[in-house]
């Protein structure tokens, strides 16, 4: 009788932990959609070598999209070298976009951050010293809920543009998870 009073609970807080924190995450990744701005800010994922992780390719493959659909003029590259990568995260993503029709110049440099706080804070400084006003953040649909949380809390004006998801169920899956987790963390933990 335990056993099955024990599955019950295990499976209601599931659900609920499903229903107040998942849903909201997946659905901002399907309804978020961006406005015009001055910059793009695309944030920073793990490099393969010197080259993005499909993760981190959906997110500037997205945000060619937009600044050749002319959301905005320049796009902010934002990520730091992690201990087990080449070069930064922001040289590499300037490569790609470079290579991939967006102007040098057009493209600026965030390389210090080592998280999706310092992404959003330290990207929102080199917006300050060009006037940016406002920026379009681009993540991945699972990311893009936290990514606004977290500007709201800089007070960044952003919208959002969500990049696909990698077309893998268990890297999709694991993605939901850590981000809920995150999400819930926001509640306890102040970012830095």
């Amino acid at each position: 009788m335990l056993k099955k009073s024990w599955r019950s609970y295990l499976l209601t807080l599931f659900l609920l932990v499903l229903a107040v924190v998942e849903i909201p995450i997946i659905a901002a990744g399907q309804t978020t959609k961006p406005a015009p701005a001055d910059t793009i800010i695309v944030l920073g994922a793990k490099l393969i070598g010197r080259e993005p992780s499909t993760m981190l390719r959906l997110r500037l493959e997205e945000a060619v999209r937009l600044y050749e659909a002319n959301y905005a003029p320049s796009i902010i590259v934002s990520g730091g070298k992690g201990w087990d990568e080449e070069i930064s995260e922001a040289a590499a993503m300037k490569a790609f976009l470079v290579r991939h029709g967006v102007p040098e110049s057009a493209v600026y440099i965030e390389e210090q951050s080592k998280n999706t706080f310092q992404n959003l804070a330290f990207s929102q400084a080199v917006m300050r010293e060009r006037n940016l006003s406002n920026a379009i953040i681009v993540s991945n649909a699972s990311h893009i809920r936290r990514a606004l949380a977290l500007a709201s809390q800089l007070q960044l004006p952003a919208t959002g543009a969500p990049a696909p998801m990698a077309d893998n169920l268990y890297l999709t899956t694991k993605q939901y998870v850590r981000e809920g987790a995150a999400m819930v963390s926001l509640l306890f933990i102040e970012p830095k």
